[in-house]
């Protein structure tokens, strides 16, 4: 009997011999937003994902939001096209908004928080303890040295500043999807790992990183 008590209290459900937890892709999600933040062009399946959700019973009152990157001069512009590939896709999507602060540096409460956050994955110039840093490079390739650090220091106020904004526009969504930064070759992968959390950090609902492979998942009226 307490064991089913804790079920019910943890929001699992007990049927006979089968335990099912309960998530909230189980739920009707009413009238909440699935919002897409679409960093770039990886094919279309960014769009298609939530799109095919508003196709099931518990998402089909859900409305999609997609958020793009853009400048003031040039927003209207840029909304406007976007709206149009949406309607080329045949995707019932009207709501785009063009995100024109995403350039701006990020609070430094917010970049420290970073910086604390990959202190621990850290490489030092100075030896430790009579071990190089190149010494250390070997034990442990995923770490992060302070070249590596400050040349990805652009990359890295950028997915801070999106998570800002993510927090500030999709704090009562349903579900949040974002574009999966493009791993690169020498980037340390505790600190594309660091990215990941931070562009998560802070949210209360789902967030699907998702990124095709290019190719087309969704094509235009055939002429």
């Amino acid at each position: 009997m307490t064991f089913k008590n804790s079920l019910k209290s943890d929001n699992i459900s007990y049927k006979g011999d089968t335990d099912q937890i309960k998530t909230v892709f189980q739920n009707d999600q009413g009238k909440k937003t699935i919002d897409v933040y679409w960093i770039a062009d990886d094919g279309g399946l960014t769009l298609l994902v939530p799109y095919l959700l508003t196709r099931r019973k518990r998402w089909h009152r859900s409305k999609v939001r997609v958020f793009i990157v853009g400048d003031e001069q040039n927003m209207e512009e840029g909304r406007n096209e976007m709206i149009a590939l949406l309607k080329k896709f045949r995707l019932d999507i009207h709501d785009v908004t063009v995100m024109t602060d995403s350039e701006k540096r990020p609070n430094s409460k917010n970049l420290s928080r970073f910086v604390d956050s990959v202190a621990p994955f850290m490489l030092h110039d100075e030896q430790q303890e009579g071990v190089s840093t190149q010494e250390q490079r070997k034990r442990a390739p995923w770490k992060i040295s302070e070249k590596e650090f400050e040349a990805f220091k652009l990359k890295t106020e950028r997915k801070v500043r999106l998570n800002e904004i993510i927090r500030r526009n999709s704090q009562h969504a349903a579900l949040v999807l974002v574009s999966l930064p493009v791993p690169h070759s020498d980037c340390p992968s505790a600190l594309y790992m660091a990215w990941l959390d931070t562009l998560t950090c802070g949210l209360h609902c789902p967030v699907v990183l998702i990124r095709g492979n290019q190719q087309n998942v969704i094509t235009f009226y055939c002429q």
